[in-house]
């Protein structure tokens, strides 16, 4: 009887790995596919920054992003649902239309045909994500997106600058999740209204993302903050002397904050599908693109190029290692400390000679 409950326990914790395993696989083919669009004439021909190796312009996409965060999070509280559609839809449109040239290009040639069979392809999916936001179809979305930024921006920008702007962007993912939390607000807006900036993985097969009701969420968050609220105005009115020691072990067991007979207790919603920011995959992929677009090498990857590949997937396993534990989490922390070690093991391994200058 035991043999077949441990059996049952083991299958049950395999089936509910598969998530993360198909998220990982995901992470691959944004950086493959990068690597392979980032090969094609389309993208590689295209002409770099006027100086790929400034550090200059990893504070200018620090400060973008800000800004873009800023307005975005403002519009959210202001319920501008209809200026955020607009700005993330032609955005989407935009990377895929470039996406799609390069592709069509790789298999057909440039032509005016492909020209407008991509431009056709980008409109007809945008439209597509719009009416029908389904998970699969967000997800194939997501993919494509990845795979054009990652290549476009790979092959402008040189690793140096790329590595300062991931640095950056490691520290304000950490302050905006953990300390602001303004992160969890931008990200909780945009899948309310079921936008396509990130991949979902159903645990479930009938899961649905577009009958998914975000709105829970929001409001369990501002009832713990009501409760946190009044649980600290009520802590301020307790004598000091009775402050200390007054409160069992068991309470600290109770998630939340109780009411006086400490049975109140705060329950978040538990989601039937695996959530990851398509940002969580871009931003790591520059390094891997950049490195195999500016460093020479034979075939069709560079060591160092392979070895942050190798460096992300470890930040992942970590990363979906909290994950697992219940609570979200900042990603580029964890995925961006990998890839940055595992580039500089690549490039130690290999040998090979790059320039660490941070001339602007």
């Amino acid at each position: 009887m035991s043999n077949n409950n441990a059996t049952v326990s083991l299958s049950k914790k395999a089936k509910n790995l598969i998530p993360y395993f198909i998220m990982a696989a995901f992470v691959f083919i944004v950086q493959a596919g990068a690597l392979w669009l980032s090969a094609t004439e389309y993208i590689a021909s295209q002409p770099p920054l006027e100086n790929p190796e400034s550090v200059g312009y990893s504070f200018y996409y620090i400060i973008v992003l800000l800004i873009f965060t800023a307005v975005m999070v403002f519009m959210i509280k202001k319920n501008k649902t209809l200026i955020i559609r607009g700005v993330i839809y032609f955005a989407i449109c935009m990377t895929l239309f470039f996406v799609f040239i390069a592709i069509f290009d790789k298999a057909f040639g440039y032509t005016y045909l492909t020209l407008a069979a991509a431009l056709i392809g980008s409109v007809a999916f945008t439209v597509l994500l719009y009416k029908y936001p389904e998970w699969y179809v967000i997800d194939a979305a997501g993919l494509l997106i990845s795979i054009g930024a990652c290549a476009v921006i790979g092959v402008s920008l040189s690793y140096m600058p790329i590595i300062v702007l991931m640095v950056a962007l490691l520290i304000y993912d950490f302050i905006s999740v953990y300390k602001t939390k303004h992160m969890l607000t931008l990200a909780g807006g945009m899948m309310k209204l079921k936008l396509p900036i990130l991949f979902v993985i159903p645990k479930k097969w009938n899961y649905s993302y577009i009958e998914d009701d975000f709105s829970a969420d929001e409001e369990d968050n501002a009832t713990a903050a009501e409760e946190e609220e009044t649980a600290g105005a009520a802590a301020e009115n307790v004598p000091e002397e009775a402050r200390a020691g007054s409160v069992p072990e068991e309470a600290g067991s109770v998630e939340g904050t109780g009411a006086s007979d400490g049975e109140t207790e705060i329950r978040k919603r538990k989601s039937d599908a695996l959530f990851m920011g398509l940002g969580d995959a871009v931003i790591p992929t520059l390094l891997v693109i950049s490195a195999n677009h500016f460093l020479a090498h034979d075939g069709f990857i560079s060591v160092p190029a392979l070895f942050t590949m190798a460096g992300t997937f470890l930040g992942f396993a970590t990363l979906m290692y909290v994950v697992s534990k219940g609570n979200p989490q900042a990603g580029l922390p964890f995925l961006n400390t990998g890839a940055i070690f595992g580039f500089l093991a690549g490039v130690l391994i290999s040998g090979t000679a790059v320039s660490f200058s941070l001339g602007f």
